[in-house]
């Protein structure tokens, strides 16, 4: 049993250790039992670390909820709307009974894992409201999505309206009960930018274009008509039309084919769904067979092949576009806008890390049963006495 419990400890070890490490900022505030920690910006609070301090803050069992961000980085607390008003008037004013920390090494996680199973609720706000009505109970914790970006709000805007829509949550429920802790946090840091990501950017000038209300870049766009695969050669030139939230833009190439991108604003966020490919006698209409979107004012990176191709059609078409970045903007703009934050298309676990997990998982199997067969070897425990009667086996045809 105890080989077993630790062949268990190293395969949960070599998992934990595959997991990208996400730092966040944290803000708890309500009936803690002691802010037991300040902040400290030049220190960071490891998995471990956090989970201990929560268990001495919510050894009351409090009603816990949790408000999460998509995204959220401690430049965000500083952000100022037009009018010189700061995001956050909320927070700031209970910032003397609260408990910030700058940077915390996966807060949700060890949230999740400190909460009972079958006392937690897990609801969102949308741009329709709350999508559950939330029952406050002793030990409960409730996660609450900040899901609700509307089209043309500005961050500084969006993170008021959490604000405020925090603060009203929370009296709403201080009147029906009285042991509530509040926590602030997000999936995923707003303001980190990888080197890696930097270097991208900075080499993809030779091939990042511009027209009106779009800013594409790529290295390469292959259209197959069927027949036989080509290499569209663009010629930096190109139109878009706006029409009730859609954006229809013609990139034009050099071989007579023009090819239009479809872009729909929806929910604050966007979707690159199709594109129409016009030859010099024919047009063609192309689905796409993976999800583009992105947040507005945000774009959306793809070092991998982006494809559309339709689906039962007696001929095959395609069109790849490779190592793809590209931004819509829903309006005229004659210079050529900043590239909003990305988002890129591979999600954690990417080939490779299944391929180490694969090899992990193997490894660590040949291992398991190597020590169980060692434990199941069993040794004589009989002899023959040499002072005794000598013992005889007769045998019997």
């Amino acid at each position: 049993m105890a080989y077993c419990r630790l062949a268990s400890i190293i395969v949960v070890f070599s998992v934990v250790q595959c997991i990208a490490t996400v730092q966040v900022p944290v803000f708890l505030w309500g009936n803690l039992a002691q802010v037991s920690q300040k902040s400290n910006p030049l220190t960071k609070v490891t998995f471990p670390e956090f989970g201990l301090l929560l268990k001495h803050e919510l050894q009351k069992d409090p009603f816990t909820v949790i408000f999460i961000e998509e995204t959220l980085s401690v430049e965000d607390f500083s952000l100022k709307n037009n009018d010189g008003e700061s995001s956050f008037p909320y927070l700031h004013s209970i910032i003397g009974n609260a408990l910030y920390i700058p940077s915390v090494e996966n807060p949700l996680r060890v949230l999740n894992k400190l909460a009972d199973p079958e006392n937690v609720d897990h609801i969102k706000l949308t741009e329709n409201g709350l999508s559950a009505d939330i029952v406050p109970q002793s030990g409960k914790y409730l996660f609450i999505n900040l899901k609700d970006a509307q089209e043309g709000e500005s961050r500084s805007d969006l993170l008021r309206r959490h604000n405020d829509f925090m603060q009203s949550t929370l009296e709403n429920l201080s009147a029906k009960y009285n042991s509530i802790v509040s926590i602030y946090t997000a999936h995923y840091p707003s303001w980190t930018v990888p080197m890696s990501r930097m270097k991208r950017q900075t080499q993809a000038q030779t091939n990042d274009y511009h027209i009106s209300g779009l800013r594409i870049y790529f290295s390469r766009v292959i259209f197959n008509n069927g027949y036989g695969e080509s290499n569209l050669t663009y010629a930096g030139s190109g139109e878009s039309v706006f029409n009730d939230g859609t954006q229809n833009s013609t990139l034009l190439f050099n071989d007579n084919t023009n090819v239009t991108l479809n872009f729909v604003s929806k929910g604050g966020y966007w979707m690159f769904n199709s594109i129409e490919v016009k030859l010099a006698n024919d047009s063609e209409y192309i689905p796409a067979t993976t999800e583009v979107y992105a947040l507005l004012d945000n774009s959306y990176r793809c070092g991998q092949n982006v494809t559309f191709s339709p689906i039962n059609v007696t001929r095959s078409y395609s069109l790849v576009f490779q190592d793809l970045k590209v931004q819509p903007y829903f309006n005229v703009t004659e210079t050529v806008p900043a590239w909003g934050e990305s988002f890129n298309c591979v999600g954690f676990f990417s080939a490779p890390i299944w391929a180490g997990l694969f090899v992990v998982a193997i490894l660590l199997s040949i291992t398991f049963y190597g020590i169980m067969m060692m434990m199941d070897i069993k040794t004589m425990d009989r002899f023959d006495d040499p002072k005794g009667k000598t013992i005889t086996i007769n045998s019997v045809d």
